[in-house]
């Protein structure tokens, strides 16, 4: 039996990027089995636009569905849609992503190993230099070698019957209080999470298009960061993947851990 992909996109005053993202998931090689906008709260026309495609999903025998979401963060968001999907996999996709047209069928033909359980893949940013992607794109393989690779949110796929088990991001509020991590951490978690129950596997032919860009926590506007705050964020985000590393290590088996019966 084929899997079923549902695409889950959470969604925050987000007029400028939510069509782009979506007419790229239109103009997939092989059809998605759903799409799924949860919209965490926007005060712009996010979601008008969102349910004008519609339509045009129903005619590409795509279901779509749109939910209004304003509690918490994007992790909560990503959370209630998954909770809500019907599909076998599912598609984690930022709303400024545009996916490449290839993307739905990469995930399809890589969760045919079973031993699978979530891949990621590569993100480039529309909105800087070669120099800039060439350099991020470079993190991906540190990443790896240093055995801190994990999942990004906006451009990634894992079973949901894996989420499942492993009980999603339950478990992630505690673990950021007691180490005192201030960032979200929420796709490394689940990574960490993932990776005990199966394998994680990065695909560079997995691709998206990014708008980069940084946004403050409490207003969620867009800000120009410092060299000296990039650094302290580089450093932080190191030290945080660490943290939750050594926390996982530190454990006996996942299921002692997060009580899983």
């Amino acid at each position: 039996m084929e899997e079923k992909l549902s695409i889950i996109i959470p969604t925050l005053n987000e007029k400028q990027n939510i069509k782009n993202c979506l007419t790229s998931l239109l103009n997939q090689t092989k059809k998605p089995y759903e799409i799924i906008i949860v919209d965490n709260g926007s005060t712009d026309n996010t979601k008008e636009i969102a349910k004008k495609f519609e339509k045009k999903f129903k005619e590409k025998e795509i279901n779509f569905k749109l939910f209004y979401y304003p509690k918490g963060n994007q992790t909560n968001a990503r959370d209630f849609g998954i909770k809500k999907s019907k599909g076998t996999i599912i598609g984690s996709l930022d709303a400024d992503a545009f996916a490449d047209k290839n993307w739905v069928s990469v995930i399809i033909k890589n969760f045919k190993d079973q031993k699978i359980v979530g891949i990621g893949g590569k993100s480039r940013f529309r909105n800087k230099g070669k120099i800039f992607n060439f350099f991020y794109i470079s993190i991906y393989y540190l990443k790896l070698l240093s055995n801190l690779y994990c999942l990004g949110g906006g451009n990634s796929a894992f079973r949901r019957s894996a989420f499942i088990s492993v009980k999603g991001y339950e478990g992630l509020e505690k673990l950021r209080k007691q180490e005192n991590i201030t960032h979200a951490k929420d796709d490394f978690f689940l990574s960490k999470k993932l990776e005990q129950i199966g394998k994680l596997k990065f695909c560079p032919d997995l691709n998206v298009n990014l708008q980069y860009r940084i946004r403050n926590n409490k207003t969620q506007k867009p800000i120009k960061l410092s060299i000296k705050e990039i650094i302290t964020r580089i450093y932080l985000e190191i030290t945080y993947d660490l943290r939750i590393k050594k926390f996982f290590n530190q454990q006996p088996a996942l299921s002692k851990v997060f009580d899983f019966s």
